[in-house]
């Protein structure tokens, strides 16, 4: 060591050892930012980033050394060759690549030998050079000290690129000014390896001046071509940065509103969650937009776009510090309150409900929106993300189903009411697979004969420990879960085995769900079941409201016509509720219209609803289809309905549904009324 200090200070001018260090500093900086553009590239960009960082570092070891060399004060003339050194220069680039390339490799193991590389190419560059080196005078090596530079260059090189791969800054600082020792390591302990001795006095040679020329220059290249390398790699780190942030903000926000979108949503809520200070409170609202639906049904969806769009720019205008509000999807938002106190959390809630408070007018619509709104407050309904958002989700949808506008704040109830409902969910689907189901059958009579005309098929559950379950609660919760298609092919199933082993009962009407007159297997299903229970094709009436068909009215149209052509007769239920189109009846032959039940209710007090049953009753006889009145309970009703043109007649008044079957005798008996109403008398 003491050899090279003294080669150092003795042997070279000062002034190019410091020039070539610096150039070695800034050369080995660059192969640093350059090897971390290596690894984040792939196939040809990836190589590319290798020859360039492999020129840069090649030309950083060839300039630090021939800066270095034009530093050397041997006393003795000099001359350069050119072609050796030029092929010095190209030693290192061409051994610089693969070791860099290697280095830079999936596995983490494989730098130390790809850094031996860089460290080769560094000792194989500085030996050419030096055999470019003429001197007047002999020259001699010591070979301890030529294996000890090489091994100090290899050595420090695989260490400079372990370094290069870390993900610190500190760490990839350090691998620099390792591979910067590597180069002058090997140079100035090189140099010490050589001993010139003189021949014969100087003559000719490079003069001084012209060495401090050379140094100056080379370095000055040297420099340009290295910063140009590095300021490529920093264009291309900002390129990358400013293009991660674009996609990053892309993946975060909502391309049609640029809120907030669900995943950043919940980024927010869980950083906001693991920050909440005792006694602070977070608010976590969810907002469902009513009547959204239609704008988008009526006006199109570009409409909907707009209107969503409207709605986020009001929103955001409201917000406060500490409040966000995303768009989750579809009609769907949510949002944080932080440090939701009881007033913060109203004046928010009230800011809210003003953004749906004025219309929303464009070019082709004016648009009035309201919302649903639930809200959890952490930490009293919960500290984890997903139990706050279920629990603000169930006091939105309590909101809903209550239709009102007002924000709805979770209880404790609500989740017993949902587990309730959930284990209600899996025993119905349990009896679905059981065909744990009873079916009653309610009589129907003809007003002019007074004979019975058919029954209809009504669904009982009677549930192991609840007791009996309404079927206006089961059939929703089954169309809610998807079984309400075996269930409807169940109850098909067993009303038609029943009513073939009973032959006097006459015709059966099985009531047919929206749901499963879409279904693709519909008519098979019926046809089979008809051929496997025997039933004759004509003893079945399916019934249907309309809303069955407003859905998919082609697909349902032809579903029907279908059904009609098997010898099945279909009735047209509840009508007078619901959408009630006559176009429904133009566009198809229905063989029975049957008068929603709740115009009998008051049909003896009100004149509105015997306006509409002589309507109706006149419409199904200027159509040929007769007019069956469900929900006749009253001697009184039953007169107006016959009088009104009803032919027939379902309810209590003639018998309540049962697993029996009606007394023929009984009913013709509450049919045979004496004195029927007068029109003048109603």
């Amino acid at each position: 060591m003491i050899d090279v200090a003294l080669c150092i200070t003795q042997d070279h001018d000062l002034r190019l050892v410091a020039l070539a260090v610096l150039v070695c500093l800034i050369g080995s900086a660059t192969t640093a930012q350059l090897f971390g553009r290596i690894r984040a590239s792939s196939g040809r960009r990836r190589a590319g980033w290798v020859v360039l960082s492999a020129v840069a570092t090649g030309t950083m070891v060839w300039c630090t050394h021939f800066v270095a060399m034009m530093g050397f004060q041997p006393h003795l003339p000099v001359t350069l060759d050119p072609l050796l050194t030029l092929a010095s220069l190209l030693v290192s680039i061409l051994l610089a690549a693969p070791g860099l390339a290697l280095a830079a490799a999936r596995r983490r193991w494989w730098a130390l030998p790809g850094g031996a590389i860089v460290g080769l190419a560094i000792s194989a560059m500085h030996y050419v050079g030096m055999a470019a080196y003429h001197l007047s005078g002999i020259v001699e090596w010591r070979w301890a000290y030529v294996g000890g530079s090489v091994a100090m260059s290899c050595l420090l090189s695989a260490a400079a690129c372990c370094s290069f791969r870390a993900p610190r800054l500190g760490r990839r600082v350090a691998g620099g000014l390792l591979l910067a020792a590597a180069v002058a390591s090997l140079h100035f302990t090189g140099m010490t390896a050589m001993r010139v001795y003189l021949l014969a006095e100087p003559a000719g040679g490079l003069s001084e001046t012209a060495q401090m020329t050379l140094g100056i220059a080379t370095a000055c290249a040297g420099l340009l071509f290295v910063g140009c390398a590095a300021v490529s790699a920093l264009i291309d780190n900002r390129a990358q940065a400013e293009s991660f942030l674009r996609l990053h903000r892309m993946a975060m926000h909502d391309g049609l509103t640029d809120l907030p979108n669900r995943l950043s949503f919940h980024e927010d809520l869980n950083a906001r969650l693991a920050a909440l200070d005792a006694g602070s409170r977070l608010a976590v609202v969810m907002i469902d937009l009513s009547r959204f639906k239609v704008v988008n049904d009526v006006y199109g969806h570009h409409a909907g776009n707009e209107l969503l769009v409207a709605i986020a720019a009001r929103t955001q205008a409201m917000l406060r510090p500490g409040e966000t509000v995303a768009r989750l999807g579809g009609d769907e938002f949510a949002a944080l309150v932080s440090n939701a106190g009881p007033a913060a959390l109203d004046d928010f809630l009230a800011r809210l409900r003003a953004v749906f408070a004025e219309p929303f007018t464009f070019d082709r619509l004016a648009a009035s929106i309201s919302a649903n709104i639930g809200i959890a407050v952490a930490p009293t309904d919960g500290q984890v993300p997903d139990q706050l958002l279920a629990r603000a989700d169930l006091a939105m949808y309590r909101a809903k189903s209550s239709h009102s506008t007002l924000p709805c704040f979770y209880d404790a109830g609500m989740d017993e009411a949902v587990r309730e409902r959930r284990e209600l969910a899996n025993d119905l689907r349990d009896a679905v697979a059981k065909g744990a189901f009873e079916l009653h059958y309610q009589v129907q009579a003809s007003l002019e004969t007074g004979e019975i005309s058919g029954y209809e098929v009504l669904t009982r559950w009677m549930h192991p420990t609840r007791g009996p379950i309404p079927p206006a609660y089961f059939i929703a919760l089954a169309e809610e879960i998807g079984e309400i298609i075996p269930l409807s092919e169940w109850i098909l199933r067993q009303a038609c085995f029943e009513a073939a082993l009973q032959p006097d009962r006459g015709i059966i009407s099985v009531n047919l769900s929206p749901l499963h007159l879409s279904d693709p297997r519909l008519v098979e299903t019926v046809r089979k079941t008809l051929e496997d229970t025997g039933l004759p094709p004509h003893r079945l009436t399916l019934e249907l409201t309309e809303s069955a068909i407003i859905h998919d009215r082609r697909y349902a149209l032809q579903q029907l016509h279908a059904l009609k052509a098997m010898g099945i007769a279909i009735a047209l239920d509840d009508f007078g509720v619901g959408y009630s189109s006559l176009d429904v009846l133009r566009a198809f032959d229905f063989d029975c219209i049957k008068l929603d039940a709740s115009f009998f209710a008051e049909i003896e007090r009100d004149d509105h609803a015997v306006a509409i049953l002589r309507s109706v009753a006149a419409l199904g006889s200027t159509l040929r289809i007769p007019v069956l009145a469900e929900g006749v309970e009253t001697p009184a009703q039953m007169r107006i309905a016959a009088r009104e043109g009803c032919v027939a007649v379902q309810g209590f008044l003639i018998g309540k549904p049962s697993r029996d079957h009606a007394d023929p005798a009984t009913v013709r008996a509450t049919l045979a009324l004496p004195q029927p109403l007068d029109k003048a008398a109603a």
